[in-house]
């Protein structure tokens, strides 16, 4: 007798089929979905960047435009009154004057024309922020710059208008009015050291890591690589970077004739920790006299950073730099007359030749962004780079000398 098959088998077969053919297709569409989402983050990103490129771009042309010419001084916008205060957001921009002492512009996206703030409506932004210096205290400002648009041509959803496809922020950093951490060959003068009346204080540990590893310091490329030194007690801690930040930088350098010298300091800066260092760097010049005595030299560098900020200050125009190293002189001899011992003109017998009133080695940090083209309130991805930018004995005609980019890198919110 012939077996006929169970009722109804043909029919699970093709249910069991179906559903396999259900899953694939699922499965394909959700893989199509996450490699769509993918990409298209993929293009808010490359956006993202392409727009702190932009701010880059215009930050260096900035800068090429307005100090490349050697009748160009630059400072920090403390000269212009601003105090040390953990507020005060704006005291390390980067000014730009004419050799008359004369202003010519911030180095900030956004900024006002000779007010040391942003324009009216246009957004803050911080670029140094807690991951570069901490908290904010008076010491360790918060550095913000203004957000600006980046349209491009009408779209096919707004025919005849500009379309808002992210917004890009720069802040220029005058790295002149730091002390090196490193002078390499060729230097203008006894090179500069750091100051630590308190040998655990951050300024302390940086200072006991460069002596202890000079001879690794020359392979550091970058300020921030200065954390993989060890110490002789401790970590050379990305908070003592921090802590050191606005007053040390790895390198500066001059243009001097056909040569790039290290070793040198703008005088146009408001920075107490700044002038604490130049004076201990006249303590260990070959040419000092008189040692200046540990205190002295503590309280005279809050001394320069509060009088230098101040309208009557000898030497300076009301809110304006030192324009030549003779004019600072002037100031100086306040300070250490010429009955003092060390007198000003010990100081500038021994220092004089590293100083000047202007700088050629900046720091550029720039932000992009990309807004979601449906909902411009909703930012898709973001992006942060920075620049250090060297002056070249070179020349650009009509643009004084050329600024080249020495060093570049991205970085994360987590770094700004």
């Amino acid at each position: 007798m012939k077996t006929r098959p169970p009722a109804g088998f043909a029919l699970v077969i093709t249910l069991v089929l179906l559903a396999l053919l259900v899953l694939a297709v699922l499965a394909l569409s959700a893989l199509t979905k996450v490699s769509s989402e993918t990409s298209l983050t993929g293009v808010h990103q490359a956006r993202a960047r392409q727009n702190a490129l932009l701010a880059l771009s215009v930050g260096l042309g900035e800068l090429q435009r307005h100090a490349g010419d050697d009748a160009r001084l630059t400072g920090m916008a403390g000269l212009t009154g601003i105090a040390p205060l953990a507020a005060n957001s704006t005291r390390h921009w980067c000014g730009v004057w004419r050799n008359d002492g004369s202003f010519v512009t911030w180095l900030v996206s956004g900024a006002q024309p000779a007010t040391a703030a942003l324009q009216a409506g246009v957004p803050a932004l911080e670029l140094i922020s807690n991951g570069t210096v901490g908290a904010a205290t008076a010491n360790s400002e918060h550095v913000i710059a203004g957000k600006i648009a980046v349209p491009i041509a009408e779209t096919p959803g707004a025919p005849g208008n500009n379309a808002i496809t992210g917004y890009c922020a720069y802040v220029i950093c005058d790295e002149g009015v730091k002390t090196s951490a490193f002078s390499p060959p060729p230097v203008v003068v006894t090179p500069p050291v750091i100051y630590a009346a308190t040998t655990g204080n951050a300024q302390g540990r940086l200072r006991d890591a460069l002596a202890t590893y000079a001879a690794s310091t020359s392979k550091v490329l970058s300020y921030e690589q200065l954390s993989l030194l060890p110490t002789p007690a401790a970590a050379l801690t990305p908070s003592t970077l921090q802590d050191n930040f606005h007053h040390t930088t790895l390198t500066n350098r001059l243009v001097s004739g056909a040569l790039l010298p290290s070793g040198c300091f703008n005088v146009n800066t408001t920075s107490a920790i700044a002038w604490r260092n130049l004076l201990q760097t006249y303590n260990t010049a070959p040419g000092a006299t008189t040692s200046l005595p540990s205190a002295t030299v503590s309280a005279r560098g809050t001394t320069m950073q509060n009088g230098l900020a101040v309208f009557s200050t000898p030497g300076k125009a009301a809110n304006g730099p030192f324009t030549s190293t003779a004019a600072f002189v002037t100031y100086l001899a306040t300070l250490f007359p010429i009955t003092a011992s060390p007198s000003f003109t010990q100081i500038m017998t021994a220092l004089g030749p590293m100083l000047t009133v202007r700088s050629d080695t900046f720091r550029i940090r720039a932000y992009g962004d990309a807004l979601n083209p449906a909902d411009a309130a909703k930012v898709e991805a973001v992006a942060y780079c920075e620049a250090i930018v060297q002056r070249t004995p070179d020349t650009m005609p009509g643009f004084g000398r050329r600024f080249v980019i020495t060093s570049f890198r991205w970085l994360g919110p987590d770094d700004i």
